[in-house]
């Protein structure tokens, strides 16, 4: 029929006059409509996620969005120019799932101008692009209700986490009132005890957690455990005495919200120790408090896990040899509980050499696991971590995998006992240690009238508040075995720029640390935005095969190597002997001693070439393969789809060609 209108006299012209029409009419259509498209990203990072619809639903006073971007940063810097359209795309996102209450605003801050000292003003923060000391601005301001929310500078390294950013900004608007975190700690998260030249003064995960709660750090929890503490955040726990443990149990049994994380071998601690530095010891429990509950943390046991294992250097900076450091973990997939709203979108976790949770056959609270190992896994004893320097192949080589699940994090929630139905312990009194040689004074008898006088007045009673022996809410603690994964060098790199830390996240720890957090405060939005941001995305396919790999020739590789030492050493001592020599320097051997310990050398030197022979080809099996599926990924990536793409095109032509054959045949 199309092909009868455009024979017909005038039948183009009608036809185009028809497209511009349909054209017209398509767009005014969808002119009212933002952003359609379809989302094919794995984590759906073009979407807006509930969370953010849900704290967009809670927006009651107009939110007025001011995005501010220099157009001479958009022309010049490419990468900014994309990104740019990106995050106006994302922003309108946001204002068109507002039902308008938030609107935008978008300026060019020129330099000298009056636009330039109002972002300046706003905590925009302006980066000279040149020489010539001009700066460039590429930020976004929200005002509501006479508070303001700022982002100082998008970072195009931070783009899987622009949802979340502007999300968090938009919720600290709604919620002007933080949720207070009390930290108890023995670890220098808000700096060195000692500080060292070039060292950072905190950790970045406390910078992650002042942005979304009103962190105290706790030094007396006797007296500093107040209730206008929403949660109480305990980290690695050392030397606490009955009255800093009953402290914290009336808490629990007032308040009921506490994360506590604790560790049978922190390495930091672990580690300054063997550089002779004692921070603080290396393990830690709360065991008399978490015993009540029917957990407890196996004492002195690391969970090693052969699935999760990390791969690590175990040979020297020429030599490399990776092999799974069986104690350093990426809890993933199945090991992560999916159902819980703290880890339901999480995706990866660190550890390091994490502790395993036991639950009592008759634990009278729940006891949901969050995180844990697989069935290959395997309870180590800490004594054998070498703190010096990690013996990585001597856990490859003593493992044997219990094919159990171990908990390495868990979710504890019921009505609790207290720990100390007695009540409030008795303060230890200090022992009074009388010097040997000391003898008793003598006192005179006015002298001791005198003594009496001046005695000091008994100070009041302390008023307590009265014992609890039961919670008066159900509890809701979220216990850790590790306390190494909130260090930075397991989860986020940080750069500077500008004198701003910026955080790129490679794993999920910060995550789950802040999501626990906020669950236990109280508030979930943000949850599901902030575990879709992580700049991880692991092959797992490749790493399935790396760890199928080395179980199958690791053994072998480990055998060929002890054999090979114990021929080098008989090769050696074979030398020696053949020398002929004692120790005074006179000869022993006879001609045809001689002739038997060359025949044996000669032997000797065989088994050894061809022993590191077969070790090479051990070696070589390691890798193979993985490099298979890498030239599998090259061909799928660079050869296939082009490929594909042209046969289309040829296929195409070829139909076309019978097509205008088939219509001059007619």
């Amino acid at each position: 029929m199309i092909r009868q209108i455009l024979n017909r006299k005038g039948g183009w012209v009608i036809s185009i006059a028809v497209a511009l029409g349909l054209f017209v009419a398509l767009n005014a259509g969808l002119s009212g409509v933002t952003g359609v498209r379809i989302d094919l990203t794995q984590d759906r990072l073009y979407t807006l996620s509930d969370g953010t619809k849900r704290i967009l639903d809670r927006v009651k006073e107009p939110v007025a969005l001011e995005f501010y971007i220099s157009q001479r940063l958009v022309k010049e810097v490419a990468i900014y120019g994309n990104y740019a359209g990106r995050v106006r795309d994302v922003i309108n996102e946001f204002a068109a799932a507002s039902n308008g209450r938030v609107t935008i605003a978008e300026f060019d801050p020129e330099p000298f101008s009056e636009t330039e000292d109002l972002a300046v003003a706003a905590g925009v923060n302006g980066v000279p692009i040149d020489s010539g000391g001009e700066k460039v601005y590429f930020g976004l301001v929200a005002r509501s209700g006479g508070r303001t929310g700022v982002i100082g500078f998008f970072q195009p390294q931070r783009e899987s986490f622009l949802e979340y950013d502007l999300a968090r900004m938009l919720d600290g608007l709604i919620n002007p009132k933080k949720p207070v975190i009390g930290v108890v700690t023995s670890l220098p998260m808000f700096g060195q005890f000692r500080p060292q030249p070039g060292q950072p003064k905190r950790w970045f995960i406390v910078d992650a957690m002042e942005e979304r709660f009103d962190v105290r750090n706790i030094f007396d929890v006797q007296t500093d455990l107040t209730d206008d503490i929403d949660v109480l955040f305990l980290v690695h726990p050392v030397n606490m005495s009955d009255e800093d443990l009953y402290a914290i149990d009336q808490f629990l049994m007032r308040r009921g919200r506490a994360f506590i994380m604790i560790d049978p071998n922190s390495e930091l601690a672990q580690g300054s120790m063997a550089a002779g530095r004692p921070l603080a010891p290396a393990a830690s429990d709360v065991n008399k408090l978490m015993t009540t509950w029917g957990v407890s943390m196996a004492d002195k046991k690391a969970a090693g896990d052969m699935n999760l294992a990390r791969i690590v250097n175990a040979g020297t900076d020429g030599n490399m040899k990776p092999a799974p450091y069986l104690l350093w973990l990426t809890v993933k997939d199945a090991a992560i509980n999916s159902k819980d709203a703290v880890t339901r979108d999480i995706n990866a976790v660190n550890i390091g050499s994490g502790g395993v949770i036991e639950v009592a056959e008759n634990a009278p609270l729940t006891v949901e696991p969050l995180l844990s190992t697989t069935g290959q896994s395997q309870a180590f004893d800490v004594g054998l971590i070498n703190p010096r320097a990690p013996n990585i192949l001597d856990f490859v080589e003593k493992f044997k995998p219990g094919g159990k699940n171990l908990i390495l994090s868990a979710r504890v929630t019921g009505i609790a006992d207290t720990a100390f139905p007695d009540g409030r312990p008795e303060p230890k009194k200090p022992e009074k240690v009388e010097p040997k040689d000391a003898k008793p004074a003598e006192t005179k008898p006015e002298d001791a009238d005198k003594k009496e006088e001046e005695k000091p007045p008994t100070e009041p009673e302390k008023k307590y508040p009265p014992h609890i022996a039961k919670s008066q809410a159900p509890i809701n603690v979220i216990l850790v075995t590790d306390t190494d994964m909130m260090q930075e060098h397991f989860w986020v790199r940080v750069q500077d720029f500008f004198g701003k830390r910026v955080a790129l996240p490679f794993a999920n720890n910060g995550d789950f640390i802040i999501n626990a957090l906020e669950n236990l405060a109280g508030s979930g939005d943000l949850i599901t935005l902030r575990s879709r941001g992580t700049a991880q995305r692991p092959f797992s396919h490749v790493e399935a095969l790396r760890i199928e790999a080395d179980r199958k020739f690791r053994a072998r590789e480990q055998t060929l190597a002890k054999r090979l030492q114990e021929v080098q050493a008989k090769f050696e001592a074979a030398q020696t002997k053949a020398e002929g020599k004692s120790k005074e320097g006179e000869a022993v051997l006879t001609a045809d001693q001689q002739k038997a310990l060359d025949d044996e050398m000669e032997n000797l030197r065989t088994d050894l070439i061809a022993i590191r022979k077969e070790l090479r080809a051990v070696q070589l099996d390691l890798r193979k393969d993985i490099e298979a599926l890498d030239t599998t990924l090259r061909f799928l990536n660079i050869g296939l789809v082009p490929l594909l793409v042209g046969l289309f095109a040829i296929g195409l032509g070829i139909v076309r060609v019978q097509r205008r054959k088939a219509a001059v045949q007619t």
